[in-house]
């Protein structure tokens, strides 16, 4: 067996994976993956013998799902789109590959993975602080991509935002390491090791509730049931009082932090990393002196009653939490926002205030909790508001601002039929769990995520079987909408399968699922002592994917990856396999083939690289030559051949291969064609096709106003006083009329395209 590496060669592993991770940002994609390929590569030939004998199940599940989203990209109806995609999936499965190799076992891995999410929790922790961790880190990656430049860190009052912007997948990042660092503690072999695992779960654990992802903490929750179900009885009540513990101190540090550094940076707040120094120090105490010792008295009989104490405790703690609020002192300019739900009718509200207050009052119905609008009920001075809520209200929010420094001790809106008061603060909730809480009945991103979930069942009906390819929900998303939103996702990622590769990706995705899970299944019975916590976090990506993007980003996928490798490496070989796959010959064949599998795909995406450098002459046997190189981005080189015909002189053969090439690009699928089309067509006389390409185009593009805005400005550049164009407009004018009456959003036009459908209808000047 390979010799185990050293806490100092595991430190600089996670060291290395963090900032791997950090670089699968679009802007150095394309060369993060090479290098990773590269690596695949020589791991293969380097430990060729530890890899096949990792050709288990789990790991061939996994490639099954990776080889579908690769052969994808050669059908997909926007190939530019899928290759992004498909990237962060291939660098993601490259780097597992490479883990696999270099660390000795599973364990090894997590180690690893708990590491590297460790350091992007305290980076993303002192971007509320001092900034002495994060900057030279963050200027260092701002060198790679704009993305790690000018980070907020913080949505004042309500969360960390993280040094990855998005505070849903940091949680999803950080969660899943949250559920390997518990098992990393709970199966150390010594209290040195454990306290090494507490001190990294608790910066994890801190890091996740300061995000505070509702979506990321619903799956969390499950994970710990199941890891509690799946963890052996005895280590149950140990792993039981961990969890107690870490929730307890991770709340505690949490309080001071949201009250004194949730607001814009503007110079050194140590209270987030003292606090982060303070609760890793008091977790270690706690557990070495009261959680150890406790669970080495109790016995299995106790586990349940400890569960249904702990059960007791947090229902009761959750009532109170809720039931004792108090008064609340706002600064000059402060705000607070309060929600509830009451029944239609006039009330007037009523308030105990040492100063002059404002408020807004608005109301949400169904519709606008999906639209993301309101409707304004009251504005202006607290004393003396009224508002009537109307009948189709769903939930109405109050929002209070301090004209100067101000007490409020309560609040409350009343009518004959009786009162009730608004919370103002509650006394056990930090500041941003509360401010995240109000509305939670009526939360208008999780009642727009059915929208997502909507349209992409829409796009999937298109191509049922196989998909349309990865990228297809980007590119579809504006034509089977019925109001304007942006997002490249379904928020689902089952959802997304089926809209990306079908029913067959769709079965190919659960069933890769579900093969880790029987792998854990199987590991836990032969006693695998980190199985029940990769079955944890297995469970809580197959929740979180239910309701976010997360499995489509650059930073959760090389971890949701490495989590896979850990089950493959602790678990896979527990796992019944097939009788061809204890043959080391067929086991090594399936080897070589994902290795040239993975050198063919190479050899497209070096040919992708050269055809944007040749692209960069901007000529147009540039252009020609790059779409002949390039398997997945050749029609923007087309395009660009076509624009560049509009904008320059060229001679017949140039513009004979300009024709040619216009009637390639009218068979294509995607949505950027049609525009470039009705230009070119326009711009050579052809107005009739024009027409046809411009009505293909704002079917592609229903819902964006901003699509139909531009599309408008070019066709009055080249407008003409002819019947087809004339009738040409009038088509798209009433094709807009019948889209706003049939749908909830509304295509809004500018005052200059306005005037110039009144001009070719005859009505303007």
């Amino acid at each position: 067996m390979a010799k185990k590496l050293t806490p100092v060669m595991l430190l600089f592993g996670s060291v290395l994976f963090f900032f791997i991770d950090c670089f699968c940002v679009s802007a150095s994609l394309k060369r993060i993956s090479i290098l990773l390929l590269a690596a695949a590569f020589s791991v293969v030939f380097l430990f060729y013998s530890k890899l096949r004998d990792q050709v288990r199940p789990p790991l061939i599940a996994v490639s099954l799902m990776v080889l579908l989203d690769g052969v994808s990209c050669f059908y997909a109806v926007a190939p530019g789109y899928a290759l992004t995609e498909f990237l962060r999936i291939l660098a993601s499965f490259c780097l597992a590959l490479s883990l696999l190799a270099f660390c000795t076992d599973g364990r090894q891995i997590a180690v690893v993975l708990t590491g590297a999410a460790a350091l992007s929790s305290v980076v993303s922790i002192d971007m509320l602080a001092t900034r002495l961790i994060s900057t030279p880190i963050l200027d260092y990656l701002g060198q790679v991509s704009g993305d790690y430049q000018n980070l907020p860190g913080v949505e004042p009052g309500i969360r960390l935002t993280s040094m990855f912007l998005n505070p849903n997948v940091f949680a999803g990042f950080i969660g899943i390491a949250v559920l390997m660092g518990l098992g990393l503690a709970v199966s150390s072999e010594n209290s040195r090791e454990r306290a090494v695992h507490i001190v990294l779960l608790f910066i994890n654990s801190l890091a996740f509730v300061l995000s505070f992802s509702m979506g990321a903490i619903a799956a969390i929750v499950l994970a710990f049931a199941v890891y509690l179900l799946l963890e052996q009885k005895g280590r149950r009540i140990r792993l039981l009082l961990l969890m107690a513990e870490t929730l307890i101190v991770t709340l505690l540090m949490a309080f001071p932090i949201s009250i004194t550094s949730f607001s814009e940076w503007n110079g050194v707040r140590p209270v987030p990393l003292v606090c982060m120094v303070l609760g890793a120090l008091m977790l270690c105490l706690l557990d070495y002196f009261v959680g150890c010792p406790l669970a080495a008295r109790l016995n299995g009989k106790a586990i349940a009653g400890a569960a249904a104490v702990l059960a007791a405790a947090a229902a009761v703690f959750f009532v109170a939490a809720f039931q004792w609020t108090d008064g609340i002192s706002l600064g000059q300019g402060e705000t607070l926002r309060r929600a509830d739900y009451p029944e239609p009718g006039a009330y007037q509200m009523v308030a105990e205030t040492d100063g002059a207050v404002h408020i807004m009052i608005e109301t949400q119905n169904r519709i606008d909790t999906v639209m993301h609008t309101s409707m304004v009920l009251y504005e202006g001075a607290l004393d003396g508001a009224a508002f009537t809520v109307p009948d189709d209200s769903t939930i109405v929010y109050f929002n209070f601002t301090a004209e100067e420094a101000v007490r409020l001790e309560r609040v409350a809106y009343g009518n004959e039929q009786g009162s009730a008061s608004l919370p103002l603060k509650y006394r056990l909730l930090p500041g941003f769990i509360a401010n995240r809480l109000q509305g939670l009945w009526a939360n208008q991103n999780a009642i727009q995520r059915f929208s997502f979930f909507e349209n992409g069942m829409k796009l999937f009906l298109r191509s049922p079987v196989i998909g349309s390819g990865l990228g297809a929900y980007e590119n579809g998303l504006f034509s089977v909408q019925d109001f304007f939103y942006s997002t490249r996702y379904a928020h689902n990622h089952y959802i997304q399968s089926l809209v990306d590769t079908g029913i067959i990706g769709g079965l190919v995705f659960i069933g890769m699922l579900a093969v880790l899970a029987a792998a854990v299944w199987f590991g836990r019975r032969q006693g695998v002592l980190l199985a029940p916590a990769l079955g944890g976090a297995l469970a809580f990506i197959a929740g979180h994917v239910l309701t976010e993007m997360v499995f489509s980003t650059y930073t959760y996928l090389p971890m949701a990856f490495g989590m896979f490798a850990a089950i493959n490496d602790c678990c896979g070989s527990a796992l019944p396999m097939l009788k061809p796959l204890r043959e080391s010959r067929i086991r090594a064949g399936i080897l070589l083939s994902w290795t040239a599998l993975l050198f063919v795909f190479g050899i497209f995406l070096g040919m992708n690289v050269a055809a944007q450098n040749i692209a960069a002459g901007g000529e147009p046997a540039d252009y020609e030559e790059a779409a002949r190189l390039d398997r997945f981005q050749w029609q923007k080189h087309l395009e660009n051949y076509l624009y560049y015909t509009i904008d320059y002189d060229t001679d017949d053969e140039t513009r004979q291969k300009a024709d040619r090439y216009a009637e390639r690009l009218e068979r294509k699928g995607s949505y950027s064609a049609p525009y470039c089309l009705t230009e070119y067509y326009l711009a050579t006389g052809r107005t009739e096709k024009a027409m046809e390409m411009a009505k293909q185009y704002v079917v592609y593009q229903a819902s964006n106003h901003f699509a139909w805005q531009d599309l408008l400005d070019v066709m009055e550049v080249y407008e003409q006083n002819t019947p087809v164009f004339r009738e040409g407009v009038a088509e798209l004018a009433r094709m807009r009329e019948e889209w706003n009456k049939n749908n909830l959003g509304t295509i809004t036009l500018t005052e200059q395209n306005e005037a110039f459908i009144a001009r070719m209808q005859g009505t303007g000047a």
